[in-house]
């Protein structure tokens, strides 16, 4: 009987001593949770054009709540609300003879943006018994009642958007975010028209270190659609994204290295009609692509942009493939960063600071040094590519611009300045697009097609340009204050003196 009671006391004192450590650990998850978003938090309410108007966070040994109400500058107001609807006419008032009515009240915009998460933390390391895990936490968006409403009919009474967290014991996680589908009912065009905002919903996951240093990101999003019935149609269709990203610097929570990715399978656009007839060409664009990478190199960072479109058909005519690709490299990462912030302090002003020519230049003037500190470096801006199709067949430009050797007193003197810039291209294009665009006023279209030909070729007999195959080539470099065309020094006025012999001589 004795060694039976021992035999029963030994997995009850077991489950004792559980009973009384999951306490302990619920209550010591649910302090390291409340910790993680109190430094999110902080970096929120730290942004410029955010304003915290509420947070509070209530913790128990089991489950937390948290409430936290931003709101944003002035510059993200809501549309303005739709003028009221005309009066009647007043008691014996007739066509002949009407009553003057008061003036309509002007559209008073919406009160400045106010947006409310609302979490429920549920604390490990059994959070509702569902995962092994620190903790988990489900958040709500709210707004203000007026956009409530309208965001509650836009989706059939669901959230705008919910995120789910699970977080892990070493301080990261994983959020979701999924939102449903919406239809947004707006002001139309022209008055008692509605235009229609739409959309199949959204979803995104998120994995994050501790203290949010290291994330990675995807997402996606069937289709997106504007429709006016007095405008044009706007439709999105297939959006995706990917990122991954890393702090550069332990003390700059907003500057992150590394890869952000967006595509676009379709964006159409339906001109709207008048008369019958539309109002301008359709535009198709298909297999759209932003690639970004941004390398950082001690306290230095590199952004390179590859961009693109598969086609690009506007009305009858397609442009594509197309490319746009460029990069800034050597930027001081530190003074880009306190730059970007004085600019993003912008839209912490009243708009009418901004749309004041005056106070703007007032507000914007004390960045002058911090942007001329940043030039100081030498960073190189260069449009690496953009590619274009056109009837007469591709072209091409590249180009970079840099100032070297610049000194800050340079910046006093423009024409210091000019002498210190360094810059290149490359054109390629075909022959019959450089007529085109050399076509000047003549009596004739022939006659300014044949003058325009003249200009090319002797462009191309002083060796500015080659031609190769009806292919126009030419490189550009200024380097300390001279122009020089494939590699010939170039002088506009030996050009302009030389045209009339070279008429003459033709």
């Amino acid at each position: 009987m004795k060694r039976k009671n021992m035999t029963l006391a030994v997995p009850l004192a077991a489950v004792a001593v559980l009973a009384a450590a999951y306490p302990a650990s619920a209550w010591y998850f649910g302090r390291q949770i409340e910790a993680a978003h109190a430094e999110l938090d902080a970096q929120l309410a730290a942004l410029p054009y955010l304003k915290l108007i509420r947070h509070d966070y209530e913790r128990g040994v089991f489950d937390a709540s948290e409430t936290l109400t931003v709101e944003f500058s002035p510059l993200f107001r809501m549309p303005v609300v739709p003028p009221a609807p005309a009066r009647p006419p007043a008691d014996g008032a007739t066509p002949e003879a009407p009553q003057a009515q008061p003036a309509a009240p002007a559209p008073a915009p919406f009160p400045p943006l106010r947006v409310t998460f609302k979490t429920a933390v549920r604390h490990g390391p059994f959070p509702d018994f569902s995962a092994f895990a620190a903790g988990s936490a489900t958040t709500v968006v709210e707004f203000d009642e007026a956009i409530q409403k309208m965001v509650l009919e836009a989706f059939g009474g669901k959230p705008a958007a919910e995120i789910r967290t699970l977080y892990d014991f070493s301080g990261g996680g994983r959020g979701t975010i999924a939102s449903p589908p919406f239809k947004l009912v707006l002001p139309g065009r022209t008055e008692g028209s509605t235009a229609t905002l739409s959309g199949d919903g959204l979803e995104m996951t998120v994995d994050f270190t501790r203290r949010m240093e290291r994330y990675s990101m995807q997402g996606s999003a069937p289709r997106f659609e504007l429709a006016d019935p007095d405008g044009p149609r706007l439709a999105l269709a297939g959006l995706s994204f990917e990122a991954r990203q890393q702090r550069v610097f332990t003390d700059e929570p907003l500057l992150y290295a590394g890869s952000q990715r967006i595509a676009l399978a379709g964006l159409t656009v339906a001109p709207g009609q008048a008369d019958g007839q539309a109002k301008g060409p359709a535009i198709a664009l298909k297999g759209l692509q932003y690639d970004e990478q941004t390398a950082a190199d001690g306290e230095f960072i590199d952004l390179t942009v590859r961009s693109g479109a598969a086609g690009v058909r506007v009305g009858e005519q397609d442009y594509g493939p197309a490319a746009y690709d460029f990069s800034v490299k050597h930027l001081h990462a530190r003074k880009l960063m306190a730059l970007y912030r004085d600019i993003m302090a912008l839209y912490a002003k009243p708009p009418e600071t901004l749309q004041d020519q005056q106070q703007l230049l007032q507000a914007v003037a004390p960045m002058k040094d911090k942007f001329v500190g940043l030039l100081l470096d030498a960073p190189v801006l260069s449009i690496d590519r953009i590619a274009f199709r056109l009837p007469e067949g591709e072209a091409k430009l590249s180009a970079s611009v840099r100032l070297a050797e610049a000194k800050a007193e340079d910046f006093a003197n423009p024409l210091m300045l000019v002498r210190k810039l360094d810059a290149a291209a490359e054109v390629v294009m075909p022959s019959t697009l450089a007529v085109k665009l050399a076509g000047g006023k003549a009596e004739s279209e022939e006659a300014a097609r044949e003058e325009a030909e003249r200009k090319v070729d002797a462009f191309v007999r002083r060796g500015y340009a080659t031609l190769e195959n009806g292919m126009l080539k030419s490189r550009l470099s200024f380097k300390g204050g001279q122009l020089h065309i494939n590699d010939q020094l170039f002088n506009p006025m030996d050009m302009a003196a030389q045209a009339p012999q070279e008429e003459a001589e033709q």
